[in-house]
């Protein structure tokens, strides 16, 4: 499965929804980018890993630290978006006041920053691709 492309809808429709004043979908969307593109990751170094079928943001990060550089910053952004992707599909109306367009800015911003580490610090190398491709 290629989660790395399919993290590409929810990215653009986050920024779609903010655009239309959809806050709170905006941020449930970035959340599944961002879950979409730690598991594109994970899926590289081990497709059968369990963590696939969950959306443990923070527990997909430990993983892929095994491998790929430890970022402080990476964290922090997984453990917000694993307290996100759940509030904002199962919220209670009185919360809603929390899902307001700096929140989605911040969001957008979140998933834009994962889809650069993932870029950037987790590049497949030819192990990687070789383990995927020939086992």
């Amino acid at each position: 499965m290629d989660y790395y492309k399919l993290s590409e809808e929810p990215l653009k429709a986050a920024i779609s929804n903010k655009e239309q004043g959809f806050y709170r979908m905006s941020v449930s969307m970035s959340t599944l980018a961002i879950d979409l593109l730690l598991k594109s990751v994970l899926y590289r170094i081990e497709p059968t890993h369990d963590l696939i079928m969950g959306h443990n943001h923070a527990g997909i990060v430990t993983f892929i630290e095994r491998v790929y550089p430890k970022k402080d910053d990476i964290r922090r952004v997984a453990k917000l978006s694993r307290k996100y992707f759940k509030d904002s599909r199962y919220f209670r109306s009185e919360n809603l006041a929390i899902f307001t367009e700096e929140l989605a800015d911040d969001f957008i911003n979140y998933s834009t920053h994962i889809k650069a580490y993932v870029d950037n610090d987790c590049m497949a190398t030819i192990e990687d691709l070789q383990k995927k491709f020939l086992s």
